[in-house]
């Protein structure tokens, strides 16, 4: 558009957009009355937001919070959830474009600092669950230092993903959905998304049920009910007004709230190891190697070596199996975010929060390993029992957060609640935002359109079912807690359960499109062979070795299936690495099986109709350069923009 020639009406600017490289300049007019500086600008900004509806909505309810809060005997902890409440629904950006709450307004060709800084910091937090907090520490109890590296293998995931996404946007897919679709056809994806949505449904309770352990160790409690619903509620409401853009928004918050809490925590607990004299007797006369990377009490349990099996390197090697093939695939909090940003930025950003993220996890295993030496402490009789300040021996000793924050002190309780209830609502949010993508522009796009809808294509009917398929998540993730929470654990999808995308997904993204088969014929057999025979090595497993009766005992233990000859080495897991060497072999062999030969595979010859598949300029060269890409250089490659 042209503007107003007139000095005091509006001021041209010349604005070249990203939605692709031949799309021609336009220009935008911006008021005359743009503040003169930053901070009369953020003034403005701030005035506007505090004197809006949604500011004084939040800020009224968090008051009638605080008075019921301070009136009851309830719990000191529900004060931190009416402030999140607050922070994070009175300031959340409201979403009103598609664009926004879809993508976070980030561009699909962002090369900014600012795009890194976010998708760094908001793919670290959101993969740092409350669960995988809790399981890093037993791990750091059971093993030491080095169940927190075992642990943090998982997190290769990160880097995994960034390059096998950055070859899907290269050859022109503008989602994991769409390229299921394209290759394999509609029966692959329908699976496919209805075991991405049984995982969002996994990340509902579980992160809620972290929370709740805070607040009671009797489940089913009033206290344990009302944590887990509100700690789901929360990040439900900013996320249906904002989308991504909230997510991402509360994100670098809880990034922040995240790292200067583990930080002060640990410094804490080093404080604490070393005013207690009696837990250095114990260690020093107990112990033949007192380490981080072991604490056993001799006459107890013999000291292993870190870098053996036995010592904890088949749960690395577990987790490195699974990071790389299958698990990241299998997590649309994480893939969402690696259609963001430029190609290049994007697989800086994702590896390098990836890292950061398994940092903390191994900084988090270190929590387990203070409350593994303090209970065996106890349990010798060197130390007093007053040194458990009213904790669970038990819980002590097998690393729980909640219990070895209570033996330091109650401050160092109410700052690892905070910590933990940060991991659980950016987890949370994120998989509110995820569920929205997936039942919307991906599924909904499909079921209208024969294909899941590019989110710059995305519209405001997408954004209501969108809204709506959160609200039904909330509900139905919470559902599972009404049954026995032992079993739960049962129910989680695991890494080893879909080991069968192994094939069909990575495979698929680095192999060059001349070496496979014509785009537009689909192979379904090439996906749905891999994926369902792992899953069913993988459900029997877990009902075979982790499915427990509310005594803790195996449910079915009789189950005529035996895991134990693919055991590898004397260690805990050797079992599963086991399981998921096979279920690695499986995938990639029926996927080679089903895509290149002929006797085998089963097509529909489904033909590609226009664009609607992909955005192919020619199929002939791959391309390797984005740069190639974005000039648009006709009969080259594939056209890559995510418009």
């Amino acid at each position: 558009m042209s503007a107003d020639k007139s000095s005091n009406t509006a001021i041209e600017l010349n604005i070249t957009p990203t939605m692709s490289s031949n799309t021609e300049a336009t220009t935008a007019t911006i008021p005359s009355s743009v503040p003169d500086s930053t901070a009369d600008y953020l003034r403005d900004l701030l005035m506007t937001k505090v004197t809006s509806v949604q500011f004084l909505v939040s800020t009224a309810l968090f008051v009638i919070f605080e008075i019921v809060i301070a009136t009851t005997d309830v719990s000191d902890l529900y004060h931190v959830l009416s402030v999140y409440f607050w922070l994070l629904c009175a300031f959340a950006p409201v979403a009103t474009k598609p664009t926004t709450f879809f993508k976070g307004d980030i561009s699909s060709s962002s090369k900014t600092t600012s795009s890194f800084l976010v998708l760094s910091s908001s793919t670290m937090i959101s993969w740092i669950f409350a669960k995988s907090v809790q399981n890093a520490s037993v791990l750091g109890a059971k093993f030491g230092i080095a169940g927190g590296f075992g642990y943090a293998s998982w997190y290769i995931s990160f880097a995994s993903v960034a390059c096998v996404v950055y070859k899907l946007r290269m050859k022109g897919y503008n989602s994991l959905p769409q390229a299921v679709l394209d290759r394999y056809g509609s029966l692959s994806m329908i699976f496919f998304v209805v075991a991405l949505i049984y995982r969002l449904n996994n990340e509902v309770w579980s992160n809620a049920m972290v929370v709740s352990s805070f607040f009671s160790s009797e489940a089913h409690s009033n206290d344990w009910w009302w944590s887990a619903i509100i700690s789901t509620v929360i990040p439900l409401v900013y996320v249906f007004m904002g989308g991504l853009k909230s997510s991402l928004y509360s994100d670098v918050l809880q990034a922040g709230t995240f790292v200067g809490g583990l930080v002060i925590v640990l410094g804490v607990i080093a404080v604490k190891h070393n005013e207690n004299e009696n837990l250095k007797t114990f260690l020093e006369e107990n112990h033949t190697s007192a380490s981080f990377f072991k604490y056993n009490p001799a006459g107890t349990s013999q000291d292993k070596n870190p870098l053996t099996l036995e010592g904890g390197m088949d749960l690395l090697v577990t987790g490195a199996i699974q990071g790389l093939m299958s698990y990241p695939f299998f997590d649309p909090v994480l893939t969402d975010r690696t259609f963001l940003a430029h190609p290049r930025t994007m697989a800086r950003s994702i590896t390098f929060g990836g890292l950061i993220a398994g940092s903390f996890i191994v900084l988090f295993s270190i929590i387990g390993v203070y409350g593994s030496m303090l209970g065996k402490c106890v349990e010798a009789g060197t130390c007093p029992e007053s040194d458990l300040n009213g904790a669970h021996l038990s819980g002590v000793t097998g690393g729980v957060p909640a219990e070895v924050a209570k033996t330091v002190s109650n401050g160092i309780f109410n700052l690892l609640f905070i910590v933990m209830s940060t991991s659980s609502i950016s987890t949370l949010d994120s998989t509110f935002a995820s569920t929205a993508k997936l039942c919307g522009p991906d599924f909904a796009g499909f079921l209208l359109n024969g294909i899941p809808t590019p989110l710059y294509k995305a519209t405001t009917q997408h954004m209501k079912i969108g809204r709506i398929s959160m609200v039904v998540m909330a509900v139905v993730g919470i559902l599972p807690l009404l049954s026995n929470v032992t079993e739960l654990s049962a129910t989680t999808v695991s890494g080893t359960v879909v080991m069968g995308l192994a094939g069909p997904i990575c495979l698929m993204a680095v192999i060059p499109d001349a070496w496979l088969w014509k785009r537009g014929t689909r192979r379904p057999l090439a996906f749905l062979a891999p994926f369902l025979s792992c899953a069913a090595v993988g459900i029997c497993y877990q009902l075979r070795y982790s499915t427990k009766t509310a005594d803790g005992d195996l449910k079915y233990a009789d189950m005529n299936i035996d895991f134990s000859p693919l055991t590898m080495g004397d260690g805990s897991y050797g079992r599963l690495l086991g399981v998921n060497v096979l279920g690695a072999f499986l995938s990639l062999f029926l996927w080679w099986a089903f895509a290149f030969n002929e006797w085998c595979f089963f097509s529909d010859f489904d033909e590609v109709e226009g664009d609607k598949q992909y955005l192919a300029v020619s199929g002939e060269d791959q391309i390797d350069d984005l740069d190639t890409a974005e000039a648009g250089e006709k009969g080259k490659g594939r056209e890559w923009a995510e418009r």
